[in-house]
């Protein structure tokens, strides 16, 4: 099975519905991820619709199975027949590979247009932050949201800042050759630029170099989600340009949310051949693996200025494919008096899947488990890496500190305190 776009058998309609028909009948067969997300339970009923003969599923059929696909990627840790197996099943991918071929035939829908481009939305929201908060409150305007981006009006939305990230470091001395740069992400740029200060004060009071990347764009995954892959590789060329002159220098590239960490090292080297894009891709880590190395070779500063208590740290699912999160706990155990709690479980957000008005039931039924474990710790500190999970997580109280920002609160940097 092809899954790099690169390559014409990518495009070719009659090579994906043949891949298509031989995974629906290889996971109908398995079921290992019958109780993961929505996708799996519309796959099973359509194939056994038609006697379990999955070469009868229609075009419309596997386009629907598709949709509820969130990229999650968590079937990829449980399957048994991803490569190098001979089946080559690499489900997300091939879901991904269906929306791709579907927006080339018919074009980009208008809410994939809108959610796909969180630059766009985030320069004019960043541009009347207040009008923006304040329109996000109102029932009309969240009507007319819904009709013209799909967005559920009851899906909490991020906070759009009165000051974005890049304008808040733009005096900043850059470094010849640092030691990081810090892939900020949109969330941080837009939303929380509060993140991307904790990131650099922590980093530095580690003895590292840091410096902030001029031109970096989107990581792609929004566009991905709706099956933009040119808008993808567009974003991920621009953003191997920006970050390469780093890295040949030596910098590791600190992303500061977990789905941008996986599509730098994971989906960048499928959307953009060549060597450069390879070295890009092995020079990243996501900023909390990065603490927890240098935590683990002894090199974690230790002068602690505050507790910070009881902690729930929650596992996001692209958390969990870059090895879960028992880095992260051993890293914020190492403040004196922090007890960490790990919930490993979706927060049904998923990049943009979760904020459509189709699917937002269905996220909450993902979520439910989550939600069922912070309810059990009302007290504790909520704690995630994915600022989107953040969106789900708040509803149970308080929104979650990312762990560099927890790092941040106990070394008693100002500005860290609790929001």
């Amino acid at each position: 099975m092809e899954y790099r776009p690169t390559k014409p058998e990518y495009w070719d309609e009659s090579a994906l519905e043949r891949n298509l028909k031989q995974a629906f009948d290889i996971c109908n067969g398995c079921r290992l991820c019958h109780d993961l997300c929505p996708s799996f339970p519309a796959l099973f009923r359509f194939v056994e619709g038609y006697d379990d003969d999955a070469a009868s599923v229609t075009r419309s059929q596997m386009e629907a199975v598709a949709d509820e696909c969130f990229q999650c990627k968590i079937c990829a840790l449980k399957c048994p027949y991803t490569p190098p197996h001979r089946f080559d099943l690499d489900f997300p991918r091939l879901m991904l590979r269906t929306k791709a071929q579907r927006v080339r035939r018919v074009g980009l829908s208008a809410e994939d247009r809108f959610l796909g481009d969180p630059e766009r939305s985030g320069r004019l929201g960043t541009a009347a932050p207040h009008l923006a908060n304040w329109a996000a409150h109102r029932p009309g305007l969240r009507g007319l949201l819904k009709r013209r981006a799909g967005i559920d009006p009851r899906r909490r939305l991020p906070p759009y800042a009165d000051r974005r990230f890049s304008r808040r470091v733009a005096g900043r001395p850059v470094p010849p050759a640092p030691d990081v740069v810090l892939f900020s992400t949109c969330t941080t740029e837009f939303n929380y630029p509060e993140l991307g200060e904790a990131a650099i004060r922590v980093l530095e009071h580690q003895g590292l170099s840091v410096a902030t990347l001029a031109g970096e764009r989107c990581c792609g995954m929004p566009a991905l989600d709706g099956g933009d892959v040119a808008g993808a590789q567009a974003r991920a060329q621009a953003n191997i340009a920006a970050l390469a002159p780093h890295v040949e220098r030596g910098a590791r590239v600190a992303a500061l949310q977990p789905t941008c960490t996986f599509v730098l090292k994971r989906e960048y080297p499928l959307l953009v051949e060549g060597a450069v894009a390879e070295r890009v891709a092995a020079a990243v880590v996501d900023v909390t693996d990065f603490l927890a190395e240098l935590a683990q070779q002894g090199r974690l500063a230790s002068d602690f200025q505050q507790e910070v208590g009881a902690i729930t740290y929650h596992v996001s699912c692209h958390t969990r494919m870059e090895g879960g999160g028992g880095r992260a706990r051993r890293l914020l155990s190492k403040i004196p008096g922090t007890t960490v709690v790990v919930a490993e479980a979706c927060a049904g957000i998923d990049g943009t899947w979760g904020l459509k008005a189709r699917h937002y039931d269905a996220s909450q039924k993902v979520a439910a488990r989550l939600m069922e474990r912070l309810a059990s710790r009302p007290d504790d500190l909520p704690c995630s890496d994915c600022k989107l999970a953040g969106l789900q997580i708040e509803t149970a109280g308080r929104a979650p500190l990312h762990p560099v920002e927890v790092l941040a609160r106990a070394y008693g940097f100002s500005g860290a305190e609790a929001r």
